[in-house]
């Protein structure tokens, strides 16, 4: 820059120098008046060419600013063209690489902001001003099935068509609160929406944040049948013993063979009382894990068989067709041969207990795909598709269980048999179709397992 005033400074003084000579050129010759005229000219032209250099050296500059006004941030001006303005192309490249860094910096904390914002099963929706959606993350989309190019920009109201969360979100936006409130969707989801302001957010004043309650409800509901239904377990006993008791006190004691009979039902109701506490004890212990089941190297073709001779009789008893298919490849587990035989045992009862005279239960085990499947399925009544997801829950009973009692313990605690052995049960059941439970576990070579 300096240099730049230098050179301004020379033409300056060779114009005026000029100036001067040309007021006596009129009394000079020819020749002296030539010589004034070259160097008039020659401090027009440097004058000259230290503008041009300026001016290009500016234009350098303006089309830098233009590239990083264009999101070009990476934006450097050549040191080779800085002439008289190193200086401030210097200062400008600094700039630019500090602007940078910045605008990195900002971009990484967004992105993750983003990564953690979208990572979050909690769908979270912000609004504008006029109630439209500016954001949604990932669950958000899930959560009303469509992207995010439905999603964004459209009201909220036509994604979630709930008049409490409409009512909250106008409210939250003209006073300034926020609320929580319920939703209970179609495909029994409940959900809870949480709707708050947003202040200092720009174009997002309000947000909305979805928080799935589902399985939360459903354990609540689970504790409150939990409690109704071993209160009506031990109720019932318990109230037929309070009665056989207050009959013999009546005088039936004198009364030998009616004292027999009482005596009968009330040992019989007191058994009840005694299954239904062990029963408890049992699951109690396997839901905790304090029950350990013994391991031994088994082979379930025996299980299986051992199970379809015991329950034989039963099925006979009962007009029931029991039939066991057991294929001829070993199927080598590792595992509590009693507990499992037990569990088996259970399915297979239930089956008879709810297939009506001159049906079919058919007991098979098939090892396959690493796992060995054993299936008990009947030509019963079946099972409500409403109560296929409770089936294994603690005290749970489908209408048909409820007219044969039981303690509702049994699937629950085969449930948990199977799990602690590493293996999976599943049902499939249509009313007036029959069932078919599927019990899997894990297939070992018989010499590993020993």
């Amino acid at each position: 820059m300096g240099s730049l005033r230098f050179n301004l400074l020379i033409a300056f003084a060779l114009l005026a120098g000029a100036s001067v000579i040309a007021l006596v050129a009129t009394a000079a010759s020819l020749a002296a008046t030539i010589t004034v005229g070259v160097i008039v000219a020659v401090g027009g032209f440097v004058l000259w060419l230290a503008a041009e250099r300026v001016d290009r050296s500016v234009r350098i500059i303006r089309g830098a600013a233009r590239e990083m006004a264009q999101g070009e941030f990476g934006t450097r001006l050549p040191a080779e063209d800085a002439g008289e303005l190193a200086g401030a192309f210097q200062d400008f490249n600094e700039m630019a690489r500090s602007f940078e860094e910045r605008v990195e910096a900002a971009s990484q904390e967004r992105n993750r902001l983003m990564a953690a914002i979208n990572s979050s099963v909690d769908a979270v929706v912000a609004l504008g001003e006029d109630g439209v959606v500016r954001f949604a993350n990932a669950a958000a989309e899930t959560l009303v099935g469509k992207g995010e190019d439905l999603l964004v920009g459209q009201p909220l109201a036509w994604a979630v068509a709930d008049g409490d969360v409409i009512d909250a979100v106008r409210r939250a936006r003209e006073e300034g609160v926020a609320s929580r409130h319920l939703i209970e969707r179609p495909n029994r989801q409940v959900l809870e929406a949480y709707v708050a302001p947003i202040a200092g957010g720009g174009e997002w004043t309000l947000l909305v944040v979805f928080h799935d309650v589902t399985e939360s409800k459903r354990l609540d509901d689970v504790r409150r049948d939990f409690v109704a239904n071993v209160s009506h377990e031990l109720r019932t006993p318990l109230s037929a013993v309070k009665s056989v008791i207050e009959t013999l006190q009546g005088g039936a004691v004198d009364e030998p063979d009616v004292a027999r009979d009482f005596l009968a039902r009330a040992e019989t109701e007191v058994e009840r009382l005694v299954q239904l506490l062990e029963e408890l004890l049992a699951l109690s212990r396997l839901e905790s894990g304090d029950l350990h089941f013994t391991e031994h190297p088994l082979d379930m073709r025996d299980v299986v068989r051992s199970v379809g001779q015991r329950m034989a009789p039963h099925a006979q008893r009962a007009g029931v067709d029991l039939r066991v298919d057991v294929d001829g490849r070993v199927q080598g587990v590792s595992g509590d041969p009693a507990a499992l035989e037990r569990a088996i045992v259970n399915l297979v009862d239930n089956a008879i207990k709810f297939t009506p005279k001159g049906g079919s239960v058919d007991l098979s085990s098939r090892a396959d795909d690493g796992s060995v499947t054993i299936v008990v399925a009947d030509t019963g009544a079946g099972i409500d598709p409403l109560d296929l997801p409770r089936v294994f829950e603690r005290f749970f009973k489908a209408d048909r269980a409820r007219q044969r009692g039981g303690t509702g313990l049994g699937l629950a605690i085969v449930k948990h048999t199977v799990e602690a052995h590493g293996g999976s049960i599943g049902v499939e059941s249509q009313l007036g179709a029959g069932s078919v439970f599927r019990l899997k576990l894990p297939l070992v070579a018989m010499a590993e397992a020993g």
